[in-house]
C-alpha cells in the first residue's frame, strides 16, 4: 500500500531516472491529481524584479477559528482541509514539502509560501516539528531566501517568532496576517474575523520588534458593501495597515466558493464579485501608499465565480492584471476602456 511518506524518495528515483515529465505523470498518478504546490513569478520589492515563488498548500487540521465559530464568511479553504488534513501526520506534511522541493529545484524558486488554510505557526494545526524542520530545509535551500506564512494575528508571538527565525538562519521570515478591513463591523460582522485592532497591532508590533517582515490581507468586497463602498474600504484599510506597522500589504478579491455564506448572497442574487474596473482602481488608490501587491482570484477548492467585468474585455483585464503582479508597473492600467466601462462607473457614483 502507497504511503505519502515514500513520496520524496519514489519522485526523487523516477526523476533521476525518467526526466522531470515523467516524475510529473507518476506524482499525479499516486496523488490522484490532487495538486499540492505550483510555481509562479511574482514581484519582489527587495530584488526589484519578477522571482519565481513556489507556492505549498499543506493540509494541516484546519483553521481553529473555523472550527470553533464556522469561520470566516467568504472561507472555503477550512471545509475541505478538515476533511483531508486528519488524515495526515507531521511525517506526511514534511513528505510533501520534500517532494514540492525536488519537483521544482531547477526552477530556482526565491520565495516559499505556505498555504494551510489557517495558521502555520499555530502548533494544533501545523505540528511543531513540521515547522521547525521545513524552516530548517528552506535554511539548507540553495535557491529559496524568503519564507512567507500565514497565521491569525493572536497567535503571533515572541517566542514562536523567535523560534522560526532561529530556525531560518540568515533566510528572510515573512509572516502574513488577515486584517480584511479597518471597520469593526465590516470586519468582525460583515466578514466575521473575530479580531481586535489591538490584537492586530500588537502583531505587527512583536513581528517589526524580531526583525521580522509583515504582510497584512486586505479584502476586496465582502458582502453587504456595494462596489463604491468596498472600494473606500480597501483604501481605507490599506492606509490603516500601513500606519499600523506593516510592511506590505496584498490585496485579496473576493471570489465565489462552496459552502460558504457568501454562495448564499451569490446564488440569491445578492452578491457578485467585485468589477476588475473596481480592482484596477483600489490598486491606483493604494499604490503610492507602499508595497501592494494583489493576490490570484483562484484556488482550492476551485471558485464557482471570480471577479469579472463583461464577456469582451475581462480575459484581456486578466491578463493585464497578471503582468502587474508580476511587474508591480502601474503604467499598464492607463487607457484600458470598454463598453462595460461606463456601466461600471454609474455604479460606483456616490
Amino acid at each position: 500500500m502507497f504511503t505519502i511518506n515514500l513520496l520524496p524518495i519514489l519522485v526523487f528515483i523516477a526523476k533521476k531516472l525518467f526526466g522531470k515529465n515523467a516524475a510529473n505523470y507518476f506524482l499525479n498518478l499516486l496523488t490522484k491529481n490532487e495538486g499540492f504546490y505550483h510555481i509562479n513569478s511574482i514581484y519582489d520589492f527587495d530584488e526589484k524584479k519578477p522571482v519565481k515563488h513556489l507556492v505549498l498548500l499543506l493540509p494541516g487540521k484546519g483553521c481553529v477559528w473555523a472550527q470553533k465559530t464556522g469561520g470566516c464568511t467568504m472561507c472555503g479553504f477550512s471545509q475541505k482541509i478538515r476533511q483531508i488534513g486528519k488524515n495526515f501526520t507531521a511525517q506526511n506534511l514534511i513528505a510533501l514539502y520534500k517532494t514540492a522541493e525536488i519537483m521544482t529545484f531547477e526552477e530556482k524558486p526565491f520565495i516559499l509560501s505556505i498555504y494551510n488554510a489557517g495558521s502555520f505557526i499555530k502548533d494544533e494545526e501545523i505540528p511543531l516539528e513540521v515547522q521547525k524542520k521545513i524552516c530548517q530545509r528552506v535554511k539548507q535551500h540553495p535557491t529559496i531566501k524568503k519564507l512567507a506564512v500565514e497565521s491569525r494575528a493572536e497567535f503571533v508571538t515572541n517566542d514562536k517568532i523567535k523560534f522560526l527565525k532561529k530556525e531560518l538562519g540568515e533566510k528572510s521570515l515573512i509572516i502574513c496576517i488577515g486584517l480584511e478591513a479597518q471597520n469593526d463591523k465590516i470586519r468582525n460582522v460583515y466578514i466575521k474575523k473575530g479580531l481586535s485592532k489591538e490584537t492586530y497591532e500588537n502583531a505587527l508590533k512583536i513581528i517589526k520588534q524580531n526583525g521580522v517582515r509583515s504582510l497584512t490581507y486586505v479584502f476586496i468586497k465582502p458582502i453587504y458593501l456595494n462596489e463604491r463602498e468596498a472600494i473606500d474600504e480597501v483604501v481605507n484599510t490599506a492606509k490603516y495597515a500601513f500606519s499600523a506597522g506593516s510592511y506590505e500589504v496584498a490585496l485579496e478579491s473576493a471570489f465565489i466558493q462552496e459552502g460558504t455564506m457568501m454562495e448564499k448572497f451569490y446564488l440569491q442574487g445578492e452578491f457578485r464579485p467585485p468589477w476588475l474596473w473596481s480592482i484596477i482602481e483600489v490598486i491606483k488608490k493604494t499604490h503610492n501608499l507602499g508595497y501592494i501587491r494583489l493576490g490570484g482570484f483562484e484556488d482550492e477548492p476551485p471558485p464557482i465565480a471570480v471577479p469579472s467585468n463583461c464577456s469582451k474585455c475581462s480575459k484581456r483585464i486578466k491578463e493585464i492584471l497578471q503582468i502587474y503582479r508580476e511587474t508591480n508597473d502601474i503604467k499598464i492600467f492607463d487607457n484600458l476602456n470598454c463598453e462595460c466601462k461606463e456601466e461600471w462607473q454609474k455604479l460606483i457614483k456616490p
